[in-house]
């Protein structure tokens, strides 16, 4: 991180924040009305040094935890976003006790998350509490900059969905929020980055409606035509002439 603490709370502090409503000069508060002991990451992701932190405390001067106080009015205008760089969150799943996420983990640190959510349970499990919270991180960030780049990170496939018709689904949801998702490995390793290039050098997906999913190596056969009718034709009636 560039800042010191001390500054990052400044910078923050120069942009109203869309979650909790604080005004530019304020620290953010809870929804009891105090003031809260970290900032909301929808408020300090506009801040290119301390985008991809995703945790800022909010330091010990502006009282956290007590009824919170409307701070000054910063002077100047606000810090300018700058060149965005992309945010991953990670996200990591096995389904028994017995298995091990270590492997996953490292896998999405070098990929370059910051955060990851883990944790160990079935994909017949509709409702997957980590999932639904990376998935929240991701949207409360794009919802917060939506010029900011934010990436769903998953180590395969089968981490994330049983099978490819599920995936699709969730992509698709993804997509209306402007959030992108990436695999990195397996059968559809790549990302859903719209020109496949940029931050994301894997290979694009297609949309979804032109996915095409196969079971097996074999090509289709080709359906055998019906066979064409044999042609028939009318013997032409023999012309007599009587002479």
């Amino acid at each position: 991180m560039d800042l010191t603490p001390a500054e990052a709370a400044a910078v923050i502090e120069r942009h109203d924040c869309s979650r909790c409503q604080a005004p530019a000069g304020s620290p953010c508060r809870t929804r009891s009305g105090k003031t809260a002991a970290r900032y909301h990451t929808a408020r300090f992701t506009v801040v290119p040094a301390l985008r991809e932190e995703l945790s800022v405390t909010v330091p010990e001067d502006r009282n956290p935890g007590r009824p919170w106080q409307p701070g000054p009015v910063p002077a100047g205008p606000a810090r300018p976003a700058g060149e965005v760089t992309p945010i991953r969150i990670g996200y990591a799943r096995c389904s028994t006790a017995g298995q091990e996420l270590g492997s996953q983990v490292t896998a999405l640190e070098a990929a370059g998350c910051k955060r990851i959510f883990s944790e160990k349970i079935s994909t017949r499990i509709k409702i997957r509490p980590e999932l639904e919270a990376a998935l929240q991180l991701a949207r409360d960030i794009k919802q917060a900059a939506p010029g900011q780049d934010v990436i769903v990170t998953v180590h395969e496939i089968k981490r994330l969905a049983r099978n490819a018709a599920e995936l699709m689904t969730l992509t698709a949801a993804l997509q209306a929020d402007g959030i992108q998702l990436e695999l990195l490995t397996g059968p559809l390793t790549g990302s859903t980055t719209r020109t496949g290039s940029g931050p994301c050098c894997s290979p694009s997906w297609p949309s979804p409606p032109s996915w095409t999913v196969t079971t097996s190596g074999r090509k289709p056969s080709k359906a055998s035509a019906p066979p064409r009718p044999k042609a028939t034709t009318a013997a032409a009636p023999r012309s007599s002439t009587r002479t």
